[in-house]
């Protein structure tokens, strides 16, 4: 600034005018550069300010990303969380069926189920043929009033083995019911009803009996014993299972 002074006080003393177009000059030089200062610090500011944003909006789309990325992950977590606790209780479900399996009792082969021929002890088993065989004759001479084992005609005495144990004599045998289908009696067996229910003693009047033999009355027998031991829950039940 010192030497600005002294180069002006030379031209005010040599050539005057010249020192004041000098000094308008420089005036203008200084109020450019002023300008110029100004505006290249505005740009820097500007430049700065814009960086500035630029980092900041860097910096939240990372932490957009970071944010979109944890929800990701926690969202695969839940759906593995999900899948897992399905998968336990399938596994669980799964041991279950196989335990109540285990537990179940099986279910007996034909032969292995033992009827009672007569009072006295002696048993018998059936094949499977003789099941098919003892149901179709079943189905076509006793089916149509004792279907499933019930009573049309009475439903309070069925063909369950605790009503045909009470009968006298008992029918609960193999014995005992061919006798019933020879000559039946009323449930206390005092009294003949061969006319009103299917015999081999009034054939004459069921025709589906004049053709059965001692045998067919067997199997038929034995089939109704069956079938008390393979559903008892069922067979006599009435209208509620038939």
């Amino acid at each position: 600034a010192q030497e600005v002074v002294w180069i002006e006080q030379f031209f005010k003393i040599h050539h005057p005018r010249a020192a004041c177009n000098m000094r308008s000059s420089f005036l203008c030089v200084l109020a450019l550069t002023g300008l110029l200062g100004l505006k290249l610090h505005s740009a820097f500011v500007a430049q700065k300010l814009n960086n500035s944003v630029h980092k900041h909006e860097a910096k939240s789309e990372l932490a957009g990303q970071a944010l979109q990325t944890s929800l990701e992950f926690e969202q695969t977590d839940d759906q593995h969380t999900a899948w897992d606790s399905t998968l336990r209780l399938l596994a669980g479900a799964a041991v279950s069926a196989v335990l109540l399996v285990g537990a179940a009792p099986a279910r007996a082969d034909v032969e292995d189920v033992v009827i009672a021929v007569d009072e006295k002890g002696k048993t018998t088993s059936l094949t499977k043929e003789g099941v098919v065989r003892g149901k179709r004759l079943f189905n076509a001479a006793c089916a149509i009033c004792h279907i499933g084992g019930g009573t049309k005609t009475n439903q309070n005495v069925g063909l369950s083995t605790e009503e045909l144990s009470g009968a006298s004599p008992n029918r609960n045998t193999v014995e005992g019911l061919i006798d019933y289908l020879n000559n039946p009696t009323t449930y206390d067996g005092l009294k003949d009803i061969s006319e009103i229910h299917p015999s081999i003693k009034a054939a004459d009047v069921w025709p589906k009996m004049r053709s059965m033999q001692q045998q067919d009355l067997y199997d038929m027998s034995a089939y109704i014993l069956y079938m008390n031991q393979v559903i008892p829950e069922k067979w006599g039940g009435g209208k509620q299972y038939y």
